[in-house]
């Protein structure tokens, strides 16, 4: 983990493809008392659009993906508890700009090796819809989530596989990891 992360936190991420259920699951283990940093991305969308920005992933990736970065690091270094739970991490900024063939800030590749004490890849549970901050379509989301698998995996990250199923499952499998400190690699629950 690296310095700017407080050491007595264990801090997990949370990704996959949009539309998979990571900010459901993340509400969900906030309600059971876990620390949580909410997807900087969809809240840099929500301020953009509202301001008339060009600093939206449809019209300037590698600019949103700049100001998701900065907030992300914000976001990191206030979140306070002994376990937190991102909804996304650094390396999801480098997995969309890979997505989409552009290049990637050296800085975000610094801040996102060695940074998290695991790392949760959300599978899809087959049903996907848009909204106005993820408007990528279904082809495009199950792209991304595998270019954000390739992505933590050349990272140095050792995914474990959240299996499709109902939320509180979800959260069951992902605490039961957390707190047995023994974190599989690839593992998958029942399906």
């Amino acid at each position: 983990m690296t310095a700017d992360l407080q050491p007595e936190r264990r801090c997990f991420v949370l990704t996959g493809g949009p539309g998979v259920g990571k900010t459901t699951l993340i509400d969900h283990l906030g309600s059971l008392g876990f620390a949580t940093v909410r997807e900087a991305a969809r809240d840099v969308i929500e301020e953009q659009a509202l301001l008339g920005s060009d600093v939206l992933p449809w019209r300037n990736q590698s600019v949103f993906q700049r100001h998701v970065f900065n907030l992300q690091l914000e976001r990191e270094a206030t979140a306070s508890g002994p376990i937190v739970f991102m909804d996304r991490g650094i390396p999801d900024g480098v997995a969309y700009l890979r997505a989409y063939g552009l290049s990637v800030f050296r800085d975000m590749l610094v801040q996102s090796r060695e940074r998290y004490d695991g790392v949760f890849l959300v599978e899809p549970h087959g049903v996907y819809s848009d909204d106005p901050q993820r408007r990528e379509k279904s082809e495009q989301a199950l792209i991304l989530h595998k270019v954000l698998r390739t992505t933590y995996r050349d990272l140095g990250y050792e995914l474990i596989v959240v299996p499709a199923m109902s939320v509180t499952r979800r959260a069951e499998f992902v605490v039961e990891r957390v707190l047995d400190k023994k974190l599989p690699t690839e593992a998958t629950g029942p399906g």
